[in-house]
């Protein structure tokens, strides 16, 4: 599992949790007759439930959304709801229905709100938004509240297509009203982008009255016991699953980890392999706490294996490579470059593949193309100024007709937004 910044949210990278909820979404869009291979999660480290689209189609869901999840229904209902969200188009007629709000109010505390909505986060709008004209701001949150109700109706058809229970919904607003009620510190309810869960209750009554039991799921029971083991006290997680399922076992091991107890750690992961001797995830949690206590050998064993039984994910991908490269001599970045070029063709903006192709090339003795790598790196970094001012001292050594002198021109050409 890796925690990455990523501007001013901080992404979560996991294969495991991300092959289970895109699988989860490519049925919802299949469900709504959108390309099922376009569809992409992005985990946010945030405590909070939430999920939102920024744009495109991909969904951004918080870890707080999976932790407080009762069932897999419940997070089926988000993941159809913001699809909703794609499918009405809304993110584009969002920004249009703000710059309508502009003209009859103060730009930049109409603005701050709204950018504060965009990216998921309504709250956080709210304190800049008040000292606004109350008319513009009303009318475009009676807009932004048509546009939650339209996601609703979407989510209601998925779910009763997919056969997932409305109990879900039911769940997730329960968990809401009573964040609300911590949390409500006036009256302005009219605030919120999203209607006032008791009226989203209220308007799908109908569909939750007589909802079906909530389905039991193990992927989704796996998913919230690892990110419950990485996220809360361990003590805690020790306290709360202490039974034989999968699930249990799964987030004892990471807790045990978490609190250096190791042995304990790796003896429960290898009797979960031993049940399950071809899951790929086991092998790549287990290659991960080899490598982080510098079990090089033992990591490099579990990472091939986990590669074996899961060819060509990224994520792990650059796990094999990153524990090869420890090992510092040449024959082992031999093996791994090969699995950063493809992982970086894969997700060219993954940085942390690049930086670890530039060491790679080191050991190798090919210093130009480390120097490269290091251009990619700090563009996917986020360092645009740093990769330009590298990029052009390189691009005289390398051949006009290359991909080499053309990439290296592309991000001379980028502009920095930052500037």
């Amino acid at each position: 599992m890796l925690n990455l910044p990523v501007s001013a949210i901080s992404i979560i990278r996991d294969a495991e949790i991300e092959e289970g909820v895109t699988g989860w979404l490519k049925s919802i869009f299949q469900a709504v007759n959108l390309p099922p291979e376009n569809a992409e999660v992005v985990l946010v480290n945030d405590p909070s439930i939430n999920a939102f689209v920024a744009g495109g189609q991909t969904i951004f869901v918080h870890t707080g959304l999976f932790t407080n999840a009762t069932s897999i229904d419940d997070v089926m209902f988000v993941l159809s709801h913001e699809t909703g969200h794609i499918v009405g188009g809304h993110i584009t007629r969002g920004i249009t229905a703000m710059e309508r709000a502009k003209t009859t109010t103060l730009v930049s505390t109409i603005l701050g709100g709204i950018l504060a909505v965009a990216a998921g986060r309504p709250d956080a709008g709210i304190a800049v938004m008040i000292g606004s004209q109350g008319s513009a701001m009303g009318q475009f949150l009676t807009y932004r509240q048509t546009e939650e109700s339209s996601a609703d109706r979407t989510a209601v058809d998925v779910m009763k297509k997919l056969g997932y229970s409305m109990q879900g919904f039911t769940n997730i607003m329960k968990n809401l009203r009573r964040l609300e009620r911590l949390n409500d510190e006036s009256d302005a309810s009219y605030l919120r982008t999203h209607p006032m869960t008791q009226n989203r209750m209220r308007d799908l009554d109908r569909f939750t009255s007589a909802a079906s039991e909530v389905k039991k799921d193990q992927l989704f029971e796996r998913i919230k016991a690892k990110l419950i083991g990485f996220m809360e006290k361990p003590a805690d997680v020790l306290a709360h699953y202490k039974g034989n399922s999968f699930a249990d076992k799964y987030a004892r091991a990471i807790a045990l980890y978490q609190k250096h107890e190791l042995d304990k750690s790796f003896k429960l992961l290898d009797n979960l392999i031993k049940e399950s001797p071809n899951d790929a995830y086991l092998y790549e949690l287990k290659g991960q706490f080899s490598l982080e206590q510098g079990f090089i050998d033992q990591a490099i064993k579990n990472y091939e294996q986990a590669n074996r039984l899961k060819p060509n994910n990224p994520l792990i991908e650059i796990a094999l490579a990153q524990s090869y490269l420890e090992k510092k001599d040449k024959k082992m970045a031999d093996k791994a470059l090969p699995l950063l070029i493809q992982a970086t063709l894969d997700e060219p903006d993954l940085a942390l593949g690049w930086r670890l192709m530039a060491t790679a090339y080191s050991y190798q003795g090919k210093d130009l193309l480390a120097d490269y790598a290091m251009v990619e790196y700090e563009q996917a970094s986020d360092k645009l100024s740093a990769a330009q001012k590298r990029a052009k001292k390189l691009l005289s050594k390398f051949d006009k007709e290359s991909l080499y002198y053309q990439r290296l021109q592309d991000i001379i050409a980028l502009k920095n937004e930052k500037d």
